[in-house]
């Protein structure tokens, strides 16, 4: 769990764009800037720049490619970002790549972890 101050700024932020319980999404989302929560269901790719949160009962089934992940919710498919922060409850299964992983108590986590440098997120990774 992110205990520094610049921490907080994913928490403080607007969510601009949400996916509400029992709304289930095909395609890819691009996002341009700030929140994104995910509360429904996605079939696709999530990538561009600002934030995600997927949250308790919301899953993507695609990649994410942002600068910062935190999933309270399930994610199957490989995440890149600056920093990605894995809730308890929460489960992922796929590849991370970031710079800084937290990976709290009760959480589930199937898949390899590189640690490198990740610029942006326009992009979403390779399968």
């Amino acid at each position: 769990m992110f205990k520094r101050k610049e921490d907080a700024v994913l928490s403080a932020q607007e969510i601009k764009t949400l996916v509400g319980l029992g709304c289930i999404f095909e395609g890819n989302i691009t996002v341009s800037d700030g929140i994104t929560r995910i509360d429904g269901q996605i079939l696709g790719n999530v990538s561009g720049k600002g934030g995600l949160i997927v949250g308790e009962k919301g899953v993507i089934k695609g990649n994410v490619s942002l600068e910062e992940v935190v999933v309270y919710g399930r994610v199957e498919g490989n995440i890149r970002a600056k920093r990605v922060e894995l809730k308890a409850g929460s489960r992922v299964d796929g590849d991370i790549t970031t710079e800084e992983l937290a990976i709290e108590r009760g959480a589930i986590y199937n898949g390899q972890c590189r640690m490198e440098k990740v610029e942006g997120g326009a992009q979403a990774p390779e399968d």
